[in-house]
């Protein structure tokens, strides 16, 4: 397990400095699973490969084509490690696609939120074929953009439409906080209110909508969402959708996240959306199990309706 120490010391020995404050320590000690992982992602870090660029190899970016399944094709940037490269070589969320793949139907209508460059998107878009429809909602321009490019290259503009927009419990105007030089384009969030915006962070003006006042091919059969925290907010926005179409839900389940983003916990999260009439279960490997939350650890949940 790691602690502080090590997070701490990896600063000092990767990057030659301290930490900027207790929230970075704190992030990282919840979203690395171990000290290999820790040191992959300093020795992957922008700051590290400026500081050392004769002992990093993929620290610009580059733009390439995935060859998915099926003949799908997926652009992805090199530098983002734990997407990019993740895509690359065939380890992305491989449980959460197949989970797709088993749940999803031909001229079914999926949601992606949180699409980021469209693994999901694109994957989907193929497993609804022609007759079916994918809306995809991505925020950041950088992303929606190889999004756009992918959607394209696979003929799948009359599946899917892109938003560049993030979805939320109101419509209206929110700013992203995302990280200046970063291995992880997914790790954008919400801002909530004026909270403090950590060192080394920009802020991005973005659209906000919500699903219940979007106009939606119904009814909606699956919903993959990850939002870093906003998960409740757009499912509390599209309340009126999940109690008609009762789709199938797969979300990310970020505890620290969902405290910063919704100030909420996960065991509130999920009463929360039980109380729309659904059951919650941890996809652990290729099942469905009992969900029990257990401290910080990140998961991937299924809401299935209970009725």
């Amino acid at each position: 397990m790691l602690t502080r120490d090590h997070v701490i010391w990896a600063y000092r020995l990767f990057l030659d400095r301290e930490p900027e404050n207790d929230f970075v320590i704190d992030e990282k000690v919840n979203t690395n699973r171990g000290t290999q992982e820790l040191r992959s992602n300093f020795m992957l870090s922008p700051e590290f490969g400026e500081n050392n660029p004769n002992m990093v190899m993929f620290n610009e970016r580059n733009i390439v084509i995935k060859e998915l399944p099926d003949g799908l094709r997926l652009f992805v940037d090199t530098a983002d490690v734990f997407i990019g490269w993740a895509v690359i070589r065939g380890g992305y969320e491989v449980n959460e696609i197949n989970f797709a793949r088993r749940t999803i139907r031909p001229g079914q209508t999926v949601l992606d939120i949180g699409a980021n460059v469209g693994v999901f998107t694109v994957t989907m878009a193929g497993l609804v074929g022609p007759t079916g429809k994918v809306y995809a909602f991505e925020p950041l321009e950088k992303l929606a953009s190889l999004l756009e490019r992918s959607i394209k290259e696979n003929t799948f503009g009359d599946r899917v439409v892109l938003e560049r927009a993030a979805v939320s419990d109101t419509a209206g105007r929110a700013q992203l906080v995302s990280a200046a030089k970063t291995i992880n384009e997914g790790g954008a969030y919400l801002r909530a209110g004026e909270s403090e915006v950590p060192r080394g962070h920009n802020l991005t003006d973005v659209p906000l909508l919500t699903l219940d006042s979007y106009s939606l091919r119904r009814p909606v059969h699956f919903i993959k969402i990850d939002i870093e925290g906003a998960e409740p907010l757009a499912l509390r926005g599209a309340k009126r959708l999940l109690q008609e179409d009762r789709p199938v839900i797969l979300s990310e389940l970020h505890p620290t996240q969902l405290m910063r983003v919704s100030g909420c916990t996960p065991t509130e999260f999920v009463t929360e959306i039980e109380s729309y009439g659904y059951k919650c279960w941890l996809l652990k490997g290729e099942k469905l199990v009992d969900f029990t939350v257990s401290g910080d650890e990140v998961n991937s949940i299924v809401f299935m309706p209970a009725s």
